[in-house]
């Protein structure tokens, strides 16, 4: 009973089909692009568009400038940024005082800032 197992059977060249998959390849021409969007974030109403590109796989760079004086609306949109970070594994990081990044899955930002040679020394 084994040895039928690993019995090799012949199979004839007219058993297989040649597939044309130049209709497939002229769908895939932007895939593995990411971009770098520029979000300027006046309130709650552009978190669905920020996701949207997150989950597309790009970068959203969030300027928060506007809504810094409205404590419970930059709470939320914080607090909806993070969540959408965690959600796509990706990462999330302020930017000074007035930016957040907000990276897709697999891009992580590096929270050391490149001084000269030293920060190089450590990778």
């Amino acid at each position: 009973m084994i040895f039928k197992l690993f019995k090799k059977e012949k199979v004839e060249v007219e058993d297989y089909e040649e597939l044309d998959l130049s209709e497939y390849e002229a769908e895939i021409t932007d895939e593995g692009v990411t971009y770098i969007k520029v979000a300027e974030v006046t309130g709650i109403n552009e978190i669905p568009e920020i996701r949207r590109q997150v989950y597309n796989g790009n970068i959203v760079i969030a300027e928060i400038t506007y809504i810094k004086h409205d404590n419970w609306v930059y709470d939320r949109v914080i607090k909806e940024l993070k969540q959408l970070a965690q959600d796509v594994k990706g990462d999330i990081v302020g930017l000074g005082e007035d930016y957040i990044i907000v990276t897709p899955t697999g891009i992580k930002v590096d929270r050391v800032k490149i001084r000269g040679s030293k920060s190089f020394e450590s990778q």
